[in-house]
């Protein structure tokens, strides 16, 4: 790799690094150090940032490059992305004013807090703790090692792995551990529309390159016919996807939390709308990119992650940079995002609960800050170790499904109010068995089912939610009498 290259990567990820502090300062600047300001902005997002807030907890440090390449792999699966995010929408606008008004009215943070009040079951409390950090947890390294393999791949480890990974830890930890919520929030806007830009260069790059968007629409119906079709293959994959990503979107805990951030209900109506608008336009960005740089490349890479890749090498090596830069600003946004949630669970729903009495408000915000910074030298460290560098990159479809095993008491609360906690728990417990066993038939003992893992898993944890809570409703309806 030429080394202006080299230079040249290395200069636009400093000059980008330090608007992001600059940025960070000044939303420090008008935060104020209790808990409820720096988890969640003191509940006062306005539709701006809130439409920016909530894009950055669905972008993330591969949609650079995985998501186009989604065309590569997968073809017509891509068309989930367009259900997945309409879905999306309209479960933000059912769901996300009413679960704003009940943690306003009760001082609520997290997902443990809301669904073990409602439903009064320590059980369910502790089961929302865990699924919440199995969800992003692990998704929360993945960004880090993306981040650290692209910028020490693209510097021919001038700047190594093991630096890129201390550089994108400090850099965040400094700018969540002074400014918190408000930090994060204009951060992700601003690395948001630096992320939006490079997509939008890049895809008007690619169809030039190949020749036009008719030429490149042209070319991929020829390469690869097989995959523009459903069949037996791909369908169940098709319905895993559809059934996962969309609930994931709003559950996770994340996702979850900038719900509670927002300055009114009706914020929230506008920035689901707002999202969903920005959300296409990106989708058929990132389309765009993944139907050109397949129409190119085809059959001449071994990796499809690095498809995006691949077309800047071929036609222009120094848009290397353009990629450095769009993986970092999408990777730290969904960083400073999780690192915030995580902080939250650790602080509110366990260490809090553990504490002999309550804090006063200045050392819980001192508590908090520290929670962080502890959260983010767990996560830097797990993605230096060869664990954390390869292994978890599988488990973040995994936890996409996980999150919507959350889906049960979110229901039970809003829509079927004959639910029951028990069939709630149920629902979590036997749809968690139902994912494990039939991946474990379909990968161990390699045996053929027309479904997917995540369906099943959806379906069992359907009918244990309806049947469980009918047959035990007169046992809790006697017991509340008693």
């Amino acid at each position: 790799m030429p080394m202006s290259v080299i230079s040249l990567t290395i200069t636009l990820v400093i000059c980008y690094l330090l608007i992001i502090k600059i940025v960070a300062y000044f939303a420090h600047r008008k935060s104020s150090q209790t808990v409820e300001d720096f988890f969640i902005d003191g509940r006062n997002t306005g539709l701006v940032a809130l439409i920016g807030t909530l894009l950055a907890t669905r972008v993330n440090a591969l949609s650079f490059t995985s998501t186009p390449a989604f065309i590569y792999r997968g073809g017509i699966l891509y068309s989930m992305v367009f259900v997945g995010i309409t879905a999306s929408f309209f479960l933000l606008r059912y769901f996300g004013p009413r679960v704003w008004h009940t943690c306003k009215k009760n001082n609520f943070i997290t997902q443990a807090e809301l669904f073990g009040h409602y439903y009064q079951s320590p059980l369910l409390y502790l089961l929302t703790v865990i699924i919440g950090i199995f969800c992003v947890f692990p998704f929360l390294t993945v960004q880090f090692s993306a981040v650290a393999k692209v910028f020490s791949t693209a510097t021919e480890n001038a700047v190594t792995y093991e630096q890129s990974v201390f550089f994108l830890a400090l850099f965040t930890g400094i700018y969540i551990f002074f400014g918190g919520a408000k930090a994060v929030i204009w951060t992700d806007v601003v690395q948001g529309l630096c992320f939006a830009a490079l997509s939008i260069i890049s895809a008007c790059l690619f169809t030039h390159w190949v020749g036009g968007y008719g030429k490149g629409i042209e070319t991929l119906t020829q390469a690869i016919p097989e995959k523009l079709v459903f069949n037996s293959k791909n369908t169940p994959i098709f319905f895993d996807l559809v059934l996962s990503w969309p609930f994931a979107n709003l559950l996770w805990p994340q996702a979850f939390q900038r719900i509670m951030m927002a300055r009114s209900s009706n914020t929230i109506r506008q920035a689901a709308l707002g999202r969903l608008g920005v959300s296409l336009c990106m989708i058929i960005v990132t389309l765009t990119m993944g139907i050109m740089a397949t129409a190119a490349l085809y059959g001449q890479i071994s990796d499809s992650d690095k498809l995006i890749t691949e077309m800047y090498v071929k036609y222009m090596p120094l848009g290397g940079a353009m990629i450095v830069l769009a993986v970092i600003s999408s990777g730290m946004s969904t960083i400073d995002s999780i690192l915030l949630t995580l902080s939250s669970i650790f602080t509110r729903d366990i260490i809090e609960k553990l504490l002999p009495k309550p804090l006063s408000e200045k050392l819980r915000y001192r508590f908090a800050q520290s929670i962080s910074v502890f959260t983010l030298v767990i996560a830097s460290s797990l993605a230096l170790s060869e664990v954390g560098k390869g292994y978890l990159v599988n488990l973040v479809t995994l936890s996409a499904t996980f999150a919507t095993f959350l889906l049960w008491p979110l229901l039970g609360m809003y829509v079927w109010k004959k639910s029951t906690k028990i069939g709630v728990i149920s629902a979590i417990v036997l749809s968690f068995f139902a994912f494990c066993i039939t991946n474990l038939i379909k990968n161990y003992w390699m045996l053929s089912i027309p479904l997917g893992s995540t369906t099943i898993a959806f379906l069992v944890g359907l009918f244990s939610f309806v049947v469980v809570s009918l047959l035990t409703r007169n046992l809790v309806e006697v017991v509340d009498r008693e």
